[in-house]
């Protein structure tokens, strides 16, 4: 495992060269990255994904501190997750079986970054990742998920209720989620967009001191670019404890350049 190299903070620089697109363009970006068409999901060898989930449970124990008490809910959050697989894709087919690894200790980090909040905001939360996590290591911590698929809008609910976690799901689109994030504390999300369009969703609901956490891959120095030319932003870029070239993107006082 990757030991986590301390941040390095970064202001939004440059001058805009392009105008940022309209809400009718990211809504049919977004539609497009997400696979809003679903496919029905590929027939899963659960004994062989069993044995991988168990070793990567004992390599998170190795590697990650975490109470018993939130161990038993990320317990209960990966069972769910595998048992729901089956009928629709809620993660890749071929990260099941190391979610431990590849899904879980990536959210883990995130988690560990962030400050303490009374509530929190996750966009496009899919099959849970980050925010199921980030509510099982602060159960008593309100994590609000956007979802727009209301199939994994109906998991994302059952998964709080059997975790037993504060959790509210919102099965709307991210554009109209407005309210939801003015009332965000912490932003995060992982894997959704390009960080110029992260930017355009959340800038216009939350306060310049509202910090937003991004996962991103391999792409990001790229995204940081093209995103400077529209905006201004303090940024520390943490590198991922798990995943090589992957980092996570703390962005605050987010203003759109003029001109």
């Amino acid at each position: 495992m990757r030991r986590n190299r301390p941040g390095r903070s970064r202001a939004g620089t440059g001058e805009r060269t392009t105008r940022p697109a309209g809400n009718g363009d990211l809504s049919s970006r977004l539609a497009a990255s997400s696979g809003t068409g679903e496919r029905p999901p590929k027939p899963l060898d659960l004994a062989d994904i069993a044995l991988q989930q168990a070793a990567g449970r004992t390599w998170l124990r190795e590697h990650f501190a975490v109470s018993r008490e939130t161990m038993e809910r990320l317990d209960v959050y990966v069972a769910m997750l595998t048992d729901w697989q089956t009928r629709m894709n809620l993660v890749a087919p071929s990260t099941l079986g190391d979610v431990w690894r590849r899904h879980v200790a990536d959210s883990l980090s995130l988690e560990r970054l962030l400050p303490e909040f009374a509530r929190s905001v996750d966009l496009g939360s899919g099959g849970g990742l980050p925010a199921l996590v980030i509510a099982a290591c602060r159960p008593d911590r309100a994590v609000d998920m956007v979802e727009s698929s209301r199939k994994k809008a109906a998991f994302l609910a059952a998964a709080c209720a059997e975790m037993g976690v504060t959790g509210s799901v919102h099965p709307i689109r991210i554009e109209t989620a407005g309210a939801v994030l003015g009332r965000a504390e912490v932003v995060t999300a992982r894997a959704l967009a390009s960080l110029d369009d992260l930017l355009a969703m959340v800038a216009p609901h939350i306060s310049r001191e509202t910090p937003c956490f991004f996962q991103k891959g391999r792409s990001h120095e790229q995204e940081i670019a093209a995103a400077t030319a529209n905006w201004k932003f303090t940024m520390v870029i943490h590198e991922s404890q798990v995943e090589a070239d992957s980092v996570i993107l703390e962005v605050a006082g987010i203003t759109r350049r003029q001109g």
